[in-house]
């Protein structure tokens, strides 16, 4: 390969384990449990040699939740499906401007990491119920605003890498609103002393691809079990790094590592920084292929280093 280094993460939130489940079952308040199951995650992945280590984010009970309870104006109601899985959210509700609630955010963090996953601004704003703006634009640039907030809290909080999980690219109609998405996009990498990478997945979508290229973001993240090798050779990516999601969230199937190697070298993209990681939140899996699944991105990256 033509690329002077290359490392290996995973975002979004990661699997409880069956003990955790069950204590969530049959205590009132188990938080300190949270917090140390997320602790433990954080230790793995150290031992397990890993460069970027991330916010296991265990304390989630979903991907929106935290941050609209750490923030006014956005309340949570109803429960809707995430996307096409057996995963549920509680729906945000906006009802006036929101604004972050400084300092709410921290008890949802993990200390020992250095990357945590965010909704980005698109998906938010289209999962959401907006009872306030009544245009998709302006919602979509408070909701941009209001993650920019956030990402300047985790960044003082020693936060190096943000992830924008953008699973909505690709069955939600984002033309017509691309200024507002950059603007929004804009913002949070503004706030954000770090790379800023947005992942697309569970759909596919060139033009969401190469859309983000011409965004404030520093990194592009592709799942690679939705897209093709060949679709992602074309893509302009105008000079951002990329992110490869190799290793599938969805299965329990373990990856043959020779077969990942491969995939990866056969990309030969004019990319400055290059990353694997997996490709949607391996919260859908039970805790033991998950890790098993962490063991192999680390076992990948070193490599091909």
């Amino acid at each position: 390969m033509l690329l002077k280094s290359i490392e290996a993460y995973f975002f979004g939130i990661f699997p409880r384990s069956e003990k955790l489940i069950d204590i969530t079952r049959t205590k009132q308040n188990y938080y300190e449990d949270l917090l140390m199951e997320s602790i433990k995650i954080v230790e793995y992945q150290k031992s397990r040699g890993l460069k970027i280590i991330s916010d296991p984010q265990i304390t989630w009970e979903d991907t929106f939740r935290p941050l609209a309870l750490s923030a006014d104006g956005i309340s949570v109601n109803g429960l809707n499906r995430y996307f096409e899985t057996n995963t549920f959210y509680k729906v945000p509700v906006i009802s006036s401007k929101p604004i972050i609630k400084e300092g709410s955010l921290k008890k949802y963090l993990t200390r020992g990491s250095s990357l945590i996953s965010f909704p980005d601004p698109f998906t938010f704003s289209c999962l959401s119920k907006d009872k306030f703006y009544g245009d998709k634009k302006a919602l979509i640039r408070g909701i941009g605003e209001l993650l920019a907030s956030f990402a300047s809290e985790v960044n003082k909080e020693g936060y190096k890498y943000l992830i924008l999980k953008a699973p909505s690219y690709g069955n939600c109609e984002f033309k017509g609103y691309e200024e507002s998405i950059k603007d929004a996009l804009s913002m949070i990498k503004s706030s954000f002393k770090g790379e800023v990478i947005a992942h697309v997945y569970f759909y596919k979508n060139m033009e969401s691809l190469n859309f983000l290229a011409s965004s404030a973001i520093d990194v592009i993240g592709v799942d690679m079990y939705s897209f093709q090798i060949d679709e992602v050779k074309k893509m302009d990516n105008k000079g951002k790094g990329l992110a490869l999601g190799v290793i599938n969230g969805l299965n329990t199937k373990m990856e043959k590592k020779k077969t990942i190697i491969d995939m990866i070298e056969k990309i030969n993209l004019n990319v400055n920084k290059l990353y694997v990681s997996n490709n949607v939140d391996f919260e859908f899996l039970p805790q033991k292929f998950a890790l098993k699944k962490v063991d192999l991105l680390s076992e990948i990256s070193g490599d091909i280093l």
